[in-house]
């Protein structure tokens, strides 16, 4: 955000309701994650000042999204967003969301920045960004990228990075950064996913058989709750309806999902306690993983609504 501002000379920034872009000030308005888990998506402690420079539109709502660039005029630095969400459950980009945004920050001079801290690596060896087709200007990494340990990255066109110091004046500096371990053990990550391009077909195709299978028992259970998959990452939403923003996912029926966490914790099933968090599949989930997972779906599914066979 402080590259981008300093590369436009502008100061406001724009964010998605319920993307969740770690805890810095500027990014605790309609936040996802845990901010929105724990019922505190506005934080207090955020200053008016910071707040009045965050403007926030729904996800895939690109009348929203023009509306609040034509109320802005030539104030806005950047536009920030999980290109795939992972952070209120997962949620998808529409069809043509992204180029869209792409072709609106290129037209009015924002810098377009994707958080693809969860995505990136996951979706694909070049993240959402190569999934969709869509290139944004900058690029936050993580996660993956540490093999296991704790790193951050952010890179993206030249022109905006030689604004970042000593190369610009733009001062970016930590204790941490370059880490030797963490970089080493990131290096090594990267270097086993470029060599074995078969890890992403086995995830896909754990994946869907994972997603698919726990809607077919909602479905078959009277439930007809929302599965949303990407790639390596869904969400089981307990509700009906299409989950495609926050409101939509804000809809689902929350204490009926803590009974079910505690039913799939009780059969050696942890997920993330939270509906508001996406799920995750690694390599390690065997076949055998699969139809465990599955069989305590299906009984904590009853158990959490009461059903009988």
């Amino acid at each position: 955000i402080r590259v981008a501002r300093g590369y436009t000379g502008r100061d406001k920034i724009l964010k998605f309701e319920g993307c969740y872009h770690g805890h810095g000030d500027s990014f605790l308005i309609a936040a996802g994650s845990g901010a929105l888990t724990l019922g505190a998506p506005d934080s207090p402690g955020v200053t008016e000042g910071v707040a009045k420079d965050t403007l926030t539109v729904p996800y895939n709502d690109v009348p929203a999204l023009k509306a609040a660039i034509a109320a802005n005029p030539e104030q806005i630095a950047a536009v920030i967003i999980e290109p795939v969400v992972g952070n209120m459950g997962l949620v998808a980009p529409a069809p043509g969301f992204l180029a869209e945004l792409r072709a609106l920050c290129t037209a009015h001079g924002i810098v377009l920045i994707f958080d693809e801290v969860m995505t990136g690596f996951r979706l694909a060896p070049g993240g959402a960004q190569q999934l969709y087709g869509v290139t944004p200007d900058l690029t936050t990494l993580g996660k993956i990228i540490g093999g296991g340990l704790p790193v951050g990255a952010y890179g993206g066109r030249a022109d905006i990075m030689n604004q970042v110091a000593p190369a610009g004046k733009v001062y970016q500096a930590g204790t941490l950064s370059g880490n030797p371990l963490a970089t080493a053990a990131g290096m090594a990550q990267l270097r086993y996913l470029h060599e074995h391009p078969e890890v992403y077909q086995q995830l896909e195709a754990t994946s869907a058989r994972l997603a698919d299978g726990t809607r077919e028992i909602a479905n078959e259970l009277g439930l007809n709750y929302t599965v949303n998959r990407v790639g390596s990452m869904f969400s089981l939403f307990f509700t009906p309806e299409p989950v495609n923003n926050l409101e939509d996912a804000k809809k689902a029926d929350l204490p009926a999902f803590g009974r079910y966490f505690h039913a799939m914790l009780k059969r050696g099933i942890y997920l993330a306690p939270s509906q508001f968090e996406a799920l995750f599949i690694s390599t390690a989930i065997t076949d055998e993983l699969v139809e465990k997972y599955l069989g305590a779906c299906r009984e904590s599914l009853m158990e959490a609504h009461g059903l009988t066979v």
